[in-house]
This record gives C-alpha cells, structure tokens and sequence, in this order.
C-alpha cells in the first residue's frame, strides 16, 4: 500500500503533494476569497463551494491515479490492467456520502455539487459501468487513508467519506439537468469558482488580490486637481448598484465617472483597441495611483507591455498571472477576453462566475463589429441574469444596442437626455463645424487650407495612408504616417509621438496621417481633421480627437468630411467594405443635411439616432443580418453544444517579419532565436521572445496567404520559435516611414 495519499507528483522545483495538502490549500484559498468578495455567493452556495474543494479531488485515491504520481520503486500491483482509468473527478462522486448530504441540503444542492465535482476536468464522456463494481471494492481500501490524512487537518476534519464508496450518483450527472437557466446559473457558480480555486491553489497566485480603495484614490486625485465631481460623474456615484447604458460627450471624464461607479467593487474595463487600453492602464497608473500589482492590463500582447514597464527589473510573473486569470480587483482589456463564453463551450464556467461578482465597463460600443456586438448583447444578459452588473458609455449609441437589450430583458437604466460637456460659463460646449466634401479626400485638397497648427488626417485603409504620404513626400511639407503595419518597435515610437504632440500644453505644429488606430479613448486633441467617411458613429469618435475639451469660436470649419468620388477607400457595395455599405450611404444622406454647421454635442447624438434605427437601414443592411442572426443562434444555444471557444476576431493576423528588417537585424535575431531553444526560466523566455516580437508585423491572413502564392511577395524563409510559434520572414516592402506595404521587393531576391 502507499505510504501516502498523492495529488501531484514531484517536479524539479516541487516537491509531491498529498489530496489533502492540496486540498488544504483550495480551502486557504476560499477563506481568503470569502473575506475579499463575501457577496459573491449566498450563505449556503459558500457551504456547498466548501463540500466541493473538499471532495474534488478525493477521487484520486485509485491505484491507476497513484501508480501515475508516484515514484517507479513505490508503485503498486494493479489488480484491474485491463480496465482504462476512470478520471479521478468521476471517481471522487463515489466517495461523497449523498443520503447524509441530502438530510442537509436541497436535492438541487446536492446535484449542482456532485455535477460540479465530476465535471470539474472536462472529459469525453465514457461508459465505466463494466468496471464499475470492481473499481468500487479497489477503493474501498482508501477509505481508512483518507480518513486519516484529512483528520490531520482542522480546516478539513469534517469531511465526511463513505465507508463502501459506490458509484450510484449517475442521476446526479445528467448534463440536460443544466437546460434549467436557473440550474445552470447556479452550477456555473459553484463549477466555475471551484475551477478558479483550484487552479489558484496549483499555480501558487491568490485567487483574488484585495482591492486598494479606489474610493479614496479617486478622492485624493479630484482634490489635487481642484476637481468637483460633474453631472454624469454625481449621477454613476450615486447609482453604483444599477446597470447603465449612459451617452455622453467625448472628453466630458467619462473614465474617471466609470470609477466611481465601480467603488470598492471589482471592476473589468473594456476598450475596442490595445492602444487606448495602454493609454487607460498608465493614466491609473500615473494619474489616478492605482497600484501595478492590483490593477491588470489583459490583452494579446500584455506580456510585451508588461516588459516595457519592468524597465530594467525582472519581469514579475505573479503580477502577469494575476492579470491573465482576472484576479486583480481592476483590470483593463480588450472585450474578446473576456465575452467568449457565451459559446457556452466546456470549460466557459470559471470566466462567467468571476464576471458574476464584478462589474463590466464597456466604452465605445459602436465600434465592435455586428458580430461581437451581437456577442456583448448577449453575455450582458448572462453576467445580469448571474449577479454581476455593467457600464456602457459612449458618445455615440445606435439604438438597435437598447432595443437587443431590452428584448432580453436586461435590467438597466438610461437617462432620458445624454450627458454634454460645459464650458466654464456651464454651457454646452461647441467644438466642431463641419464640411462635407464630396470629393476624394487628396493632398491637393488638404492642401487648400492653412497646415501650419495640429492637423490630424483618418483614413479607413492602410493603403490609403500610405498614399497619402507618398503624396506629401514630393512636397516640402513634413507629414508623419501612424498605423497597424508597423514593427511594433517603430509603432510604439510613433504612438508616443502622436500622443505627445496631441497633449493640449504642447504648443508644436504637426500633421498626422492615420487610420482609426486614435479613433476611440485616446487622449489627443489638434487643431483641425481632414476625414475620410466611414460611417456617422466613426466621424464623431474621431471628431472627437479635434478640439476635444474646448469651445471652437471660428465660423469656418474645423471638421472636412470627405465623401469619395464615388466612394472613399475601404468602401464598396460588398462584403469587403470595412463599413457596411448601407450604413455608409445612410450616414451621407444624412449628413449632408448638417453641412457647414456647427454640430453640437446634442445633434451628433440626434444624427445617429437617425442613421441606426432599423426603420432607417431596411431588411438589407448586412450589419443588422449578422447582429440578428449571431443572436438569434447563440441566445437558443444549449450548453456544451459547442466544443471549441466562438472566434470573436473578425480578421485573422499572421504575425510576420520584413524581409529587410531581417537582413539589417539578421545576428541579433538569429542570436534571440538560439537562446530561445534552451531550456531558460519562464520569464527569460518570455523576455527574449518579446525581444524577437519587436522585429514583427501583424497582417491579415489573406496578406499571408498571397505571399506565400507568390502573387504579390513570397516567403524567403521561416524563423522557428518552437512547434507552435513561428514568424516567417516575407518579401514584402517595408520602410520605418511608411511600414509594410503589400508589393514585392524585389531587392530581397538578390540578397
């Protein structure tokens, strides 16, 4: 027989740990999550999360499980070879005492327990049922074991195992018993927290860090500044226990608003794009005082941000690991992250449980695409129907959002007029008068008017601003060129630039070509924008980038709108448009009712209204086919139906490295590539593979798949990271002005 009881066996750097010592600590780690969020459950569902830690793992005292975690020379005769291992979680249901347990708890109680134990590592389901009566007089043995190890330890003397441990619960595993919304709320619950303690306890993080009183953050910040609290801040303050869909003025403090309604609570803020999500993480940093260690950054690329912010120290892995399992009391992402379970995919349960005790900020909604909105409609209604509660704000809100979320009956609160931003005699402050101009949007046009202040030119393709600037080469005018087909080196140098020259106390001309790479939560405010038209809700988040907190007194334009001859880049009456196409043509009509006017706060708001209504876009409109279907499958969806977590990104990106950046960079990348291949701690790893990542370019993958047809470039060669990391190195142009460009250079082929 074992000497000892195990659950894990010895690592290089771990010793082996015994069921009971890793069950201990799953129970430090629910005492400590109990005393930081004592809310997140009731009363009883605590006891029942208690029942489950204890018995999840008591299933690994079989002989198949130990002979695994034990040493060669202490293994023991498997009396049953011929049996396959029935997984440890199904096993544990067999020592749970049910007639005892249901003398206590209700038979939903006991069911959602044993559900959560047997499920508690996703499995294929099989048939044990040949086996069943052998395997249970084998475990019979373990029993007095059990006993004894568990009787060691105070916090778990009282679990109660049986003394013929049998496998007579299957009317407890029906998964249909989960088709119940009320069932599968409360499972979700009790699974998904036991998951988060557990894989806390494993990985040696805290499964929650206490939060560090934002309240009084926020309060010292307001007072340094000389700040009282405006209307939509007062009106999120007061209200911190309701959902919101709230509308208001860009530049109006609508970050600092979404503060205070979180409180003390748990809070997860959402952007649509990384840049304006690391522009959020280090204004709480810098401005606010919020702690790195319990304010998380989470989106694809943390672990490089992360770095640059470690300057010379080492990377702190505790601090990523909290960030990545949502364990830090504020944390700021990309929506993906975090909205994926609506797919209801086996193993979705941990991420909706946390979000049932949070509170979900979402800025700029309008910008996700029909499908992701479709998918945060929806996982709205879970985390609302679980406990948790959410913030949408936005300056501009198309209807249909409220109309979805009512028809789900989402509970929520919205003002009957929207919040606008004053000036300091408390009027509505007037920042734009707009042209439209429907012409292509050239440099001979921008060229028309005075260019020596702030200018800022949006675009809708990459394409389309590189043009540009090799337009504004053959002239003598300095232009600077800002968008995603940067290697993240030179695009982290323009950013900050951008940014710079953006703030209001910087007194330096410029011009600034781009893509809506600054149209949503980035901090910048220039003189005058020259736009391309994507769509209204587009216009004004990147009007909002001009003149952003002060009053415009000219009479002649600031904002020219450009209409394209016939239609401006990105556009056309396909699928390919990056706008849909009747929203674009909706959005003209209806803008050019405003031209030459000065568009207030109060008319962007009425202008969307009027573009977004269904009565306005008609049964074509392919962004209200795709929000409507992708709601009406995944709100009838069934639990596990699906397999695999719903891709949530609607272009797919190859990461890349330039045939040119390779040559100029071939030794150090080479050198990078080497050290990576041995076997290093964690965080050097990490380290240097951020390193090789600043030599990189995202593309699209159809960009990737043309090049490696050779239609437009080709793959020269491939740097192999390990079997599932590679970056292949492509013979596309690329300049640190203009970024990569989709024609083949052909000096690459002569090196």
């Amino acid at each position: 027989m074992f000497k000892k009881l195990l659950a894990k066996s010895a690592k290089k750097d771990k010793p082996a740990q015994t069921i009971a010592e890793h069950t201990n600590e799953l129970i430090k780690q629910w005492d400590l999550f109990g005393k930081i969020y004592p809310s997140a459950l009731s009363d009883k569902d605590w006891k029942i999360l208690l029942l489950a830690v204890k018995y999840h793992d008591v299933g690994k005292a079989n002989t198949k499980f130990q002979n695994k975690v034990h040493d060669i020379e202490e293994r023991i005769k498997d009396l049953f070879p011929e049996f396959a291992e029935i997984p440890h979680g199904y096993v544990s249901c067999a020592f749970i005492p049910i007639d005892d347990l249901l003398e206590q708890y209700s038979e939903e109680e006991v069911t959602i327990l044993i559900l959560a134990v047997y499920y508690h590592h996703e499995r294929e389901e099989q048939n044990f049922d040949d086996s069943n009566e052998d395997i249970e007089k084998e475990l019979g043995q373990y029993v007095p074991m059990l006993v004894e190890d568990f009787g060691t330890f105070d916090t778990t003397k009282d679990l109660a195992i049986r003394e013929e441990p049998i496998f007579d619960y299957e009317e407890f595993t029906e998964r249909k018993y989960l088709r119940n919304r009320n069932h599968l709320n409360h499972f979700v619950r009790i699974k998904g927290l036991l998951n988060k303690l557990d894989y806390a306890a494993s990985g040696n993080y805290e499964v929650e860090v206490p939060p560090e009183k934002l309240p009084q953050k926020m309060e010292k910040y307001f007072r340094e500044k000389g700040h009282d609290k405006n209307e939509l801040q007062e009106h999120l303050y007061h209200r911190q226990q309701a959902n919101h869909v709230v509308i208001a003025s860009t530049g109006i403090g609508k970050t600092e608003a979404a503060l205070w309604w979180l409180g003390n609570d748990k809070g997860i803020f959402t952007l649509p794009l990384k840049v304006s999500i690391n522009a959020i993480y280090d204004r709480l940093i810098a401005e606010i005082g919020c702690n790195r260690k319990t304010t998380g950054l989470l989106h694809s690329d943390m672990h490089a941000e992360y770095v640059k912010r470690a300057d010379d120290q080492d990377l702190d892995l505790v601090t990523v690991t909290h960030a990545k399992n949502l364990s830090m009391p504020l944390t700021v992402t990309t929506i993906d992250q975090i909205i994926d379970f609506v797919g209801l995919y086996p193993g979705f349960e941990m991420k909706l449980a946390t979000l049932s005790y949070s509170k979900i900020i979402i800025d700029e909604i309008q910008m996700y695409s029909p499908r992701l909105a479709a998918f945060i409609v929806l996982g709205l209604k879970y985390i609302t129907d679980m406990g948790g509660k959410f913030l949408i704000m936005t300056a501009t809100l198309p209807p249909l959002f409220v109309e979805a979320l009512k028809r789900l009956d989402v509970p929520f609160e919205k003002p009957g007029k929207p919040f606008l931003k004053r000036n300091s005699d408390n009027q509505p402050i007037k920042r734009h008068v707009m042209q439209i101009v429907e012409k292509d949007l050239t440099k001979e046009e921008i060229l028309k008017h005075a260019l020596n202040r702030k200018v800022l030119i949006i675009v809708n393709t990459v394409t389309k601003a590189q043009q540009l600037y090799q337009a504004f080469q053959a002239t003598e005018i300095a232009v600077s060129l800002l968008h995603g087909r940067f290697i993240s080196q030179h695009r982290k140098e323009k950013e900050d630039a951008i940014l710079k020259l953006g703030k209001r106390i910087c007194t330096c001309t410029g011009i600034w070509i781009t893509t809506q790479l600054v149209e949503a939560s980035v901090n910048i405010d220039f003189d005058v924008l020259f736009t391309e038209l994507s769509d209204a809700s587009g216009l004004f988040q990147r009007m909002g980038r001009v003149y952003r907190e002060r009053d415009y007194l000219e009479n002649i334009p600031n904002i020219y709108v450009f209409t394209g001859e016939p239609l401006p880049s990105g556009i056309a009456n396909t699928r390919r448009s990056i706008v849909d196409y009747t929203i674009y043509e909706k959005s003209k009509e209806v803008l050019l009712q405003y031209n030459n006017q000065l568009i207030d706060e109060q008319t962007k708001m009425d202008i969307v209204e009027q573009v977004y209504s269904r009565e306005a876009l008609g049964e074509v409109c392919d962004y209200m086919k795709t929000f409507d279907e992708t709601l009406a499958w995944y709100k009838d969806l069934l639990p596990y139906q699906e397999e695999e977590k719903p891709t949530l990104r609607d272009i797919q990106n190859q990461l890349v490295i330039p045939y040119v950046i390779y040559n100029q960079n071939r030794t150090k990348i080479d050198d990078i590539n080497e050290q990576i291949s041995e076997k290093l701690p964690l965080d050097q790893r990490i380290k240097l593979l951020i390193e090789l990542q600043k030599f990189t370019v995202p593309i699209a993958t159809w960009a990737y798949d043309n090049a490696r047809k050779r239609k437009n470039g080709e793959i020269s060669s491939t740097i192999r990271v390990d079997r599932f990391t590679e970056y292949p190195i492509i013979t596309y142009q690329y300049t640190e002005d203009q970024g990569l460009i989709f024609e083949n250079d052909y000096d690459a082929l002569f090196q």
